[in-house]
């Protein structure tokens, strides 16, 4: 017997929450649920123009949508000072939380939302696709290449917008 899909709601309407909007809908095990944004005007029209079923959840505040005990999960994709707060009622109300990167101010930060959620028993992700992305595979087979590079000790990286 197939596991019910992560009913996900969705906290702001970010643009980068569209790519995210979509990639539950594509996915098997997720389910797009719920959105809320500060007004329901922009919620109800961020719903229409990414795909939400017509049976979609759409609410005028964050606190509601974490209200609703039929979401399962809440993607974050609003600014990175807002993060803390919002992950941690989240995962007070036991919703798994997916935050978009970067994930928290400062360590301590991350630390608070880590531990709101361990111990209230739901999941922690970052929205971060790297290492699960194929290109990472391939990447890592090319740098370890001994012939083209010689034996690697580091890579260093940045990531620029």
């Amino acid at each position: 017997m197939a596991e019910p899909p992560v009913r996900f709601g969705i906290l702001g309407c970010a643009d980068i929450a569209r790519k995210m909007s979509r990639a539950i809908a594509l996915a098997p095990n997720g389910a797009l649920y719920a959105v809320a944004s500060r007004s329901i005007e922009k919620a109800s029209s961020f719903a229409s123009a990414n795909g939400f079923p017509a049976s979609a959840k759409i609410y005028g505040s964050y606190e509601a949508l974490l209200e609703d005990p039929e979401v399962d999960a809440v993607y974050v994709p609003l600014p990175t000072s807002l993060h803390v707060l919002w992950a941690v009622s989240a995962a007070e109300k036991k919703k798994h939380v997916l935050l978009e990167k970067p994930v928290a101010l400062n360590a301590a930060e991350l630390e608070k939302i880590l531990e709101a959620c361990e111990s209230n028993g739901v999941q922690f992700m970052d929205a971060t696709m790297w290492m699960h992305h194929p290109r990472t595979a391939e990447m890592k087979a090319f740098l370890s290449d001994d012939d083209r590079f010689g034996r690697l000790k580091t890579v260093c990286t940045q990531f620029y917008q």
